[in-house]
């Protein structure tokens, strides 16, 4: 990489810029929030770090998956989901007021996913990996995030329009049994995935590396907290859809008029601060964590801005993971994760349409000068 400054200099750069943006924030957040803004921002700065250090992601795990018929990440994905189902379904039995992740199952929810799996490939980052890889001094995730939010925002005012093109209730794996008992089935489901995409790599020799196995465990105890405070499971792209909203209505834009910005939580979001979001902070949280692991560890200088033709794959990947988003209610993590890890069927057919939408996503790819394989 050229005129790349020496690494000390890049490293105390970024850990002064990020400490001074953490205080900045954190500051902020404790006028606005108090408290529980802070502890908010601390989750996010820690699945930031975490995500980085790991280079735990969903786009490379699953393209190695369809290209090469490598399936560590979809162990650990699946595993990961299992974990968060552990606690995300018996929550009720012990008291906890929280609430898992449903939605129905709409022509919006196959067409989102799709294009979602589409543009995560060309982008060459999901939710969370735009969000730790912009913070990590990417220059690819510096054109996707602001295409990502413009795309959520266009998402939000079309979803009403697509949701009434046929939508159907959601639908609860296991509604018809005990709260335990529907825990331990979905649970199961979960794992027999997981174990099944295991099989498949064992056979052709593969291994599921410590590193990976670490980083799903210290994630799920993170997905846990999340949702153990919040009361919902963790959500990323609400964010973006609020940052995009706040943005353009401060330029004249009547947002509040759309449709989607009538019902009663993006209303409620709309009209509060964006540090009083739980999804809005902790995204602010993913970006300074892992600036700062990037900064300390020296990741920070490898960052690097690729080829024309790749930022314009990352500008076109990134606007259509935002309306994908928003159409799927949600992305990996949102709908994905906090979808199967909840029960809901409406995670499951994400999953599937998603990684379809890779599928061709991965096809494209060389049009943009990336190397598959």
């Amino acid at each position: 990489m050229n005129n790349v400054p020496n690494r000390s200099n890049s490293e105390l750069f970024g850990i002064i810029f990020y400490t001074g943006i953490f205080f900045i924030v954190a500051g902020l957040i404790s006028l606005d929030s108090g408290p529980s803004g802070l502890v908010l921002l601390f989750l996010g700065i820690c699945a930031g770090g975490v995500f980085l250090y790991f280079q735990y992601g969903f786009a490379s795990g699953w393209r190695n998956f369809l290209e090469n018929g490598n399936s560590a990440a979809l162990v650990a994905h699946f595993s990961l989901a299992a974990l968060c189902a552990a606690v995300f379904i018996p929550s009720e039995l012990w008291g906890i007021d929280a609430k898992g992740s449903f939605a129905p199952i709409s022509i919006s929810l196959f067409i989102g996913s799709f294009i979602f799996g589409i543009g995560m490939q060309l982008a060459n980052g999901c939710g969370s990996g735009v969000l730790f890889s912009f913070g990590a001094g990417s220059g690819r995730m510096m054109i996707a995030l602001p295409f990502f939010i413009v795309g959520s925002l266009i998402g939000s005012l079309i979803l009403p329009w697509a949701l009434s093109l046929g939508s159907y209730e959601q639908y609860i794996i296991g509604k018809d049994l005990s709260t335990g008992w529907r825990a331990i089935f979905n649970i199961m489901l979960l794992g027999l995935t997981a174990l099944g995409f295991y099989i498949w790599g064992k056979i052709r020799g593969q291994t599921v590396s410590k590193s990976l196995v670490t980083g799903t465990l210290i994630i799920a105890i993170l997905c846990a907290s999340i949702f153990l405070f919040s009361g919902h499971p963790w959500g990323i792209t609400f964010g973006f859809t609020l940052w995009g909203a706040k943005l353009f209505n401060s330029l004249g834009v009547p947002i509040s008029e759309f449709t989607f910005w009538t019902w009663s939580g993006p209303s409620k979001a709309l009209k509060e601060s964006v540090l009083a979001n739980t999804s809005s902070v902790m995204d602010v949280g993913m970006i300074i964590g892992a600036g700062i692991i990037a900064s300390a560890s020296g990741y920070l200088k490898k960052a690097f801005w690729p080829q024309p033709s790749q930022l314009f794959a990352a500008a076109i990947g990134g606007l259509i993971m935002g309306i994908g988003a928003r159409l799927a209610f949600g992305c990996n993590i949102g709908a994905f994760l906090a979808g199967t890890a909840s029960g809901s069927l409406h995670g499951w057919i994400w999953f599937a349409m998603a990684i379809l939408g890779s599928w061709v996503g991965i096809k494209v790819r060389p049009y943009f000068g990336f190397k598959n394989g």
